[in-house]
């Protein structure tokens, strides 16, 4: 692709290629989408006509790549058996939808164990991992997506992911995303050079730099170490504007997509694309 391909999480309205519109309306060069309602189980089916007009769309747009993220509802760590197979089945349906509309991956968060420990975590979201790959024998990849780290969610260091693909056995459809809020959140001092170094290092060491397939780009309303959920708007936040001219311009992100997860649509809202752009280096 050729440097950082910037985009934000998009609405869908009605059909999907509407995510495509709006994406183009707000300057995109990548998009992200939920499959359908995030707070509801199942997922929308496409047509052939559906399909069509997106793909065309999202060509003549030059939008690539494009992310769809699972919905809210899914939890590969949950201790309970009908929430744990409704996950896979979400998963392996949205890695469905994303074969139809040529999106490159799902991305989706690990999922809360409810308190019977992270090694129980672990191993569940393994065999997640592996069932819905199996459901959904496509081409899109499958992205686990790091968390802050509160409560009993598992995904908060990069120790526990590795430990899920080692389980899974790393299968070619798995991919990792960051999330500069959850990360620096969930206790990596990503606000200074060598903090961000360092994370990038234990990345490299549990799961492979090679997995590194997405980034979300979102400042933090909390502290580091918090374990605060809150995303900011670029430079507003915790991280600061100058960790991201570091992380816009490092090697190691320069061929991927990073995809902003903050309001953009309102006439008062941050050019948060536009800023990330003119942190770029020549």
């Amino acid at each position: 692709m050729g440097g950082l391909r910037f985009g934000y999480h998009v609405k869908v309205k009605e059909r999907p290629v509407s995510a495509v519109e709006n994406g183009v309306a707000a300057g995109c060069e990548a998009i992200q989408m939920f499959p359908g309602n995030p707070k509801h189980w199942g997922t929308p089916q496409v047509t052939d006509e559906d399909a069509d007009e997106f793909l065309a769309a999202k060509d003549d747009a030059g939008i690539d790549p494009v992310i769809l993220h699972s919905i809210y509802l899914v939890n590969m760590a949950a201790p309970s058996d009908p929430i744990f197979n409704r996950s896979v089945a979400s998963l392996a349906s949205t890695l469905g939808k994303a074969d139809r509309l040529g999106a490159f991956a799902v991305v989706t968060h690990l999922g809360n164990h409810r308190g019977e420990g992270d090694e129980f975590g672990v191993n569940r979201i393994a065999r997640a991992v592996t069932s819905t790959l199996e459901s959904a024998p496509g081409e899109a990849m499958l992205l686990l997506e790091t968390t802050a780290g509160a409560g009993t969610s598992v995904g908060h260091s990069f120790e526990q992911f590795g430990a899920v693909f080692e389980i899974a056995g790393a299968p070619d459809r798995l991919g990792f995303c960051l999330d500069t809020c959850h990360v620096f959140a969930a206790g990596y001092d990503i606000s200074i050079p060598a903090g961000f170094d360092a994370a990038l290092e234990e990345l490299d060491r549990f799961i492979g730099l090679e997995r590194l397939m997405l980034v979300h780009m979102n400042d933090s309303k909390g502290e580091c170490g918090s374990h605060l959920d809150r995303h900011e708007h670029i430079g507003r936040g915790k991280i600061g504007l100058g960790a991201f001219r570091y992380m816009v311009n490092h090697p190691s992100l320069e061929e991927l997509a990073a995809i902003i997860e903050l309001p953009h649509e309102g006439p008062d809202s941050p050019d948060d694309i536009g800023l990330l752009r003119s942190l770029v280096e020549d």
